[in-house]
């Protein structure tokens, strides 16, 4: 009897072991540095970081290096890549991609999913401008971790609603400076004491030394402008799968 238990454990360790390696390989890699931009450490490092966002917000966060597009637009070759690569979670595919093509100095983010309404035109186009002078100074890991900040920031503030914690501090900030200012005005107050409230403007005249002949007082117009804050947005194309995508890039 006990050698049967021990059989059968046996092979329930051997299953559970080989439904880890089949899952481990049916997970595509988040890092796929086809240009070696990075040395083995730097991937590592990057692979983990992309890994834990990516696992922990449900939204694959793909970095991908090329020496060159072919005949693709550098727009057209992360679409692909990313549909045609198992990417995405859920049935959106939910997650973005951000390529680096080294040909042409290309860098292109594209977005699928829930990740296209979390990271707009304007979001891209920022995050393009953080990364664009490392990747143009060869500091590639730099370029890339910056990247992985960014993507938590626009998906935290997705999911949670910007500003998130900006607003506390700025109320903080705000009841702090009243205080200060309450306890500046009342010093400064305190050192007044020959000065006392006047009802009327005439007892701070010297005698004779004004005469108005004509006083009047004219209302002329007020205008007062608002403008609507524009609302942000991302736009869309459909991939050669048939696919939504978002997404934007430029030069390095």
């Amino acid at each position: 009897m006990k050698k049967i238990l021990a059989f059968l454990f046996a092979i329930t360790l051997c299953v559970g072991a080989l439904c880890v390696v089949v899952s481990a390989e049916d997970t595509p890699a988040r890092v796929v540095d086809e240009a070696d931009l990075l040395s083995t450490e730097e991937e590592g490092t990057l692979k983990a970081r992309l890994d834990e966002l990516s696992e922990k917000y449900e939204m694959d966060i793909v970095v991908l290096t090329v020496e060159s597009v072919g005949d693709k637009t550098p727009e057209e070759y992360a679409d692909d890549y990313y549909d045609y690569n198992g990417y995405g979670y859920g049935s959106n595919y939910d997650g973005l991609l951000l390529l680096v093509s080294m040909e042409e100095h290309d860098w292109h983010i594209s977005t699928s999913g829930e990740a296209i309404d979390a990271f707009t035109d304007s979001n891209i186009e920022t995050i393009g401008s953080l990364i664009a002078d490392d990747l143009g100074d060869e500091k590639y890991f730099s370029a890339f971790s910056t990247f992985a900040d960014e993507c938590e920031y626009y998906i935290y503030g997705h999911i949670n609603g910007f500003p998130f914690d900006f607003g506390m501090n700025l109320v903080i900030s705000l009841i702090v400076g009243l205080i200060i200012a309450a306890v500046a005005t009342s010093v400064m107050k305190g050192k007044l004491k020959t000065v006392r409230f006047q009802n009327e403007a005439a007892n701070y005249v010297k005698d004779g030394s004004m005469n108005v002949m004509v006083s009047s007082d004219f209302y002329l117009y007020r205008t007062v402008t608002r403008t609507a804050k524009p609302k942000e947005s991302s736009s869309t194309h459909t991939s050669s799968s048939g696919r939504t995508h978002g997404g934007g890039g430029g030069k390095f």
